[in-house]
């Protein structure tokens, strides 16, 4: 796979919104492309913010790199970044540097374009995340929905494991999945 990643615009909010709700956990969470648009570009400016980035800067660029350079030395440190290929954005994650319990690197959404989930893709994104974060904190965190037996299939065989689960945390009656990381561990 020939894909290329980069660290996401608010020109690019709109698409990784649609990605992201036209996936079994857009449809359980009543995840609206509108809502999911405006969170994605919320981050990209708090984090542009945080790294000292212009409004100017940040209307038609990347913010993602002042982000991530600094992720280091500012808890909670936020990247947003896509992967393309062929020149359209096909996937994307959001992380947080120190988001789980404000000492470990936090992989707060992930996703995949329909027709390219099982393409390698994933694995590229979640390769990234734990690049860009492999200075701060602890060990690798994320939250998966109990019912997405694929997605816990697919981090265990990255490393992860199942540490806990938070019945009705993000939604009543889906259960979330903590799974960590343990550092020096690397990714398939």
């Amino acid at each position: 796979m020939d894909a290329r990643l980069r660290d996401m615009t608010i020109a690019d909010s709109g698409i990784c919104a649609a990605i992201v709700c036209d996936s079994e956990i857009g449809r359980r969470y009543g995840m609206k492309p509108e809502g999911v648009k405006a969170s994605l570009e919320a981050a990209i400016l708090a984090g542009a913010a945080m790294a000292g980035a212009t409004t100017d800067a940040v209307a038609g660029t990347t913010v993602g790199s002042a982000i991530a350079t600094t992720a280091g030395s500012m808890a909670g440190a936020t990247s947003l970044f896509v992967a393309e290929l062929d020149g359209r954005i096909a996937g994307f994650a959001w992380t947080e540097a120190r988001g789980a319990f404000c000492i470990a690197p936090y992989l707060r959404l992930i996703a995949v374009e329909r027709g390219l989930r099982g393409s390698g893709l994933g694995s590229l994104l979640l390769a990234e995340f734990e690049a860009r974060t492999q200075a701060s904190g602890r060990d690798f965190c994320l939250l998966v929905s109990g019912f997405n037996e694929g997605a816990i299939a697919f981090y265990e065989g990255r490393g992860y494991r199942r540490r806990g689960v938070l019945p009705d945390f993000v939604r009543e009656g889906i259960d979330e999945v903590l799974m960590v990381k343990p550092r020096g561990k690397e990714s398939a």
